[in-house]
């Protein structure tokens, strides 16, 4: 029996079927899969990074940073001023430190200043 007809289609009610629990995900889960699939995790990382950068490492870098951007784990950052870009060279660590923490999970391993 139909369960209801639309424009010479028919929909039977034995058509909608359930989902058992071990196949259900959470969004989250989803998501994660479909970027991955997509190759697009490393980008919405990278858009997360750059557009958290001032909060992250302050306002006095962020105004001398000129260019970030985010490759296999190594973090580019490109300043305007050579004192503070001698600076963050010596405090590489704690950079990777601070976006890791900021990002919660290890998104950099390296750090390159130029």
């Amino acid at each position: 029996m139909p369960l209801f007809a639309k424009e010479k289609h028919y929909f039977y009610l034995h058509e909608f079927k359930t989902v058992s629990d071990h196949n259900q995900k959470t969004i989250k889960q989803a998501l994660d899969e479909a970027f991955d699939s997509m190759h697009i995790k490393q980008k919405v990382a990278e858009t997360r990074l750059i557009n958290s950068w001032e909060n992250v490492m302050g306002k006095t870098i962020a105004k001398h940073t000129r260019k970030i951007f985010l490759s296999k784990g190594t973090l580019f950052i490109y300043l305007d001023n050579p004192s503070l870009k001698n600076e963050l060279t010596y405090a590489r660590d704690r950079i990777i430190e601070l976006v890791n923490e900021s990002a919660g999970e290890e998104l950099v391993r390296e750090v390159v200043i130029k």
